[in-house]
């Protein structure tokens, strides 16, 4: 993994007070270097394993909470059995397809979001489910 990458972490993890070391800054780093910006836990668990990143379930579990309750990860609100994390934080929308588990980032204005949901409404009525979720601030 790239020093630069592994920099970038330590200093988004200090800034969110939380250590620099170890093994949060190895996932942070795992997670930002990714091609995907979502993923579910058994993929974590996968990369993290494909790595050589040693954690085990539970402590790679709190590992992701941790990174999310500081804002570092998003937890996505998801059809899924298990958490879905997102590496983009800041606010987005995002269209989740149930049938292939396809999660996509829709970064767009507000006027483009109602434009897309009219059109999925129109045209696929009883296919389209609307989630709101408020962010806490």
């Amino acid at each position: 993994m790239p020093q630069a990458v592994e920099a970038a972490c330590r200093e988004e993890l200090r800034r969110a007070g939380l250590s620099g070391q170890g093994g949060l800054v190895r996932l942070l780093a795992l997670l930002r270097t990714a091609p995907e910006t979502h993923f579910g836990f058994a993929e974590i668990l996968r990369m993290a394993a494909d790595t050589g990143l040693t954690a085990t379930h539970g402590e790679l579990a709190r590992q992701l909470e941790t990174l999310a309750d500081h804002w570092l990860l998003s937890r996505l609100v998801s059809t899924a059995a298990e958490p879905v994390f997102d590496t983009v934080t800041e606010p987005h929308s995002h269209l989740v397809y149930e049938e292939t588990a396809q999660t996509v980032d829709l970064h767009v204005s507000p006027g483009t979001l109602l434009e897309i949901l009219r059109q999925a409404l129109a045209d696929l009525p009883d296919e389209v489910e609307i989630l709101i979720r408020f962010r806490r601030g």
